[in-house]
């Protein structure tokens, strides 16, 4: 079971994350950690620095919420709200995402982290081409 000071700690550092910190990735997850969202699937520490490197190189701001989280044994779940700004999404206004992270620790490290939220809403609908796409599709869906 992981201690209430590194689930904060963790927590407080997603709070700060961005470009320039991702190397203290390291301090929060094991070695053979296993990430997933609805993207990406990454295994290894060193695969997900390179994987944030990435994702991070060109957002100009990004900002998360996190809820209480809730701490069942050596598993941590909570909900969140993302804030982010990237040149290419949104003709660089913010996009706000909410979401869920399960989190599985061994020890103060986590050793699996698989995030859940809408992809649509973090990336596609914010692509003016997709946007009108997923527009239809939803009228469609609707009636």
């Amino acid at each position: 079971m992981p201690s209430k000071e590194a689930v904060q700690a963790f927590f407080d550092f997603y709070k700060k994350l961005d470009k320039n910190c991702t190397f203290r990735l390291n301090e929060y997850y094991a070695n053979e950690v296993i990430f997933e969202d609805p993207l990406h699937q990454v295994v290894g520490l060193e695969s997900l620095i390179m994987y944030f490197d990435q994702l991070y190189a060109r957002v100009s701001e990004v900002h998360f919420e996190f809820s209480e989280p809730d701490v069942l044994a050596d598993r941590v779940w909570c909900s969140w709200e993302m804030i982010y700004r990237h040149p290419s999404i949104n003709a660089s206004q913010p996009v706000r995402v909410v979401g869920a992270s399960r989190l599985d620790w061994e020890g103060d490290k986590i050793i699996a982290h698989r995030d859940f939220f809408d992809a649509g809403q973090m990336l596609w609908e914010q692509l003016p081409v997709m946007r009108s796409v997923i527009s239809m599709l939803k009228r469609r869906m609707a009636g």
